[in-house]
């Protein structure tokens, strides 16, 4: 008997030792990958950030948020929920902060083409011209601009810094820059006028954008509400009567009304963001 109970025994502890090796790899996968992705990005958008730094606040926001939800409300899914919540933080504020830095970088770069066409006329060279709008520019246009010029110092060739600068960005218009600078490079003509009419058509775009945002708002905003209504009551039923709410979240079939729901909140968002989506 004793020998069976010292063969479970090794085995249990067998068991949870492969389960703390396991455990202990997928972390240090999870660091490496976060911090690697998290250093790339914030440099991408010329945050010089500790990511190692950032990758222990992701832990903290991981660990502490979950168990305070779990505190407040005593309901296991809350916190679950709060738990994931707490995983995708950091991808969504890099993509709301790197959506942020290219909407401003598309509005500064048709005064940026006009600066760099008048300083062409005056008979500035294209490295002058790109030095001027380094000095008279805010960031991110600045900065971007800032970059190219340092691969040209370096030897790097014309085409090569925009081809890179348009993969790194991926922003229609820069595109179009990027596209009409190899252009005038290859075939030649007036690249002072080539930036100048690119100016003008990316203002007038602009214009044409803005138009089609303002007439769409009342639709994206009635879709943020439609969408967030039923967690609105949800919550606040929930307050009200706690005991009624609690087979919602913890029996299956409570899960399978939920399912049901997210599924078509899903698919009703997704319906209004083609609706009010209109491509220039």
């Amino acid at each position: 008997m004793m020998l069976e109970y010292a063969l479970i025994s090794l085995m249990v502890l067998g068991a949870v030792m492969a389960g703390l090796w396991t455990l202990r790899g997928a972390y240090q996968n999870w660091r490496e990958q976060f911090t690697e992705n998290a250093r790339v990005s914030l440099e991408d958008m010329f945050l010089f950030v500790d990511p190692r730094a950032l990758f222990r606040a992701n832990v903290a926001l991981f660990v502490l948020l979950p168990l305070f939800v779990w505190l407040a409300t005593g309901a296991l899914f809350f916190a679950v929920v709060a738990a994931l919540a707490g995983a995708i933080f950091p991808r969504v504020a890099w993509v709301v902060m790197r959506n942020r830095r290219m909407a401003k970088l598309v509005l500064q770069l048709p005064d940026s083409l006009t600066m760099m066409a008048g300083s062409l006329r005056a008979g500035a060279s294209l490295q002058q011209a790109l030095d001027m709008v380094v000095k008279e520019s805010p960031a991110p246009i600045s900065q971007e601009f800032s970059l190219l010029l340092r691969e040209q110092r370096l030897g790097l060739a014309l085409e090569d810094s925009l081809r890179g600068m348009a993969q790194r960005l991926k922003v229609e218009d820069i595109e179009l820059f990027v596209s009409a600078m190899s252009i005038a490079k290859e075939v030649g003509g007036n690249l002072s006028e080539i930036l100048d009419r690119l100016s003008s058509t990316l203002r007038a775009k602009q214009v044409m954008e803005g138009k089609i945002k303002a007439l769409t708002s009342q639709g994206k905003l009635q879709g943020i509400i439609v969408g967030m209504l039923p967690i609105f009551l949800a919550g606040i039923l929930y307050v009200m009567d706690p005991a009624s709410m609690m087979p919602l979240f913890v029996t299956w079939y409570g899960w399978g009304v939920m399912a049901g729901v997210f599924v078509m909140l899903m698919l009703g968002g997704f319906f209004i963001k083609k609706i009010v989506t209109i491509d220039v």
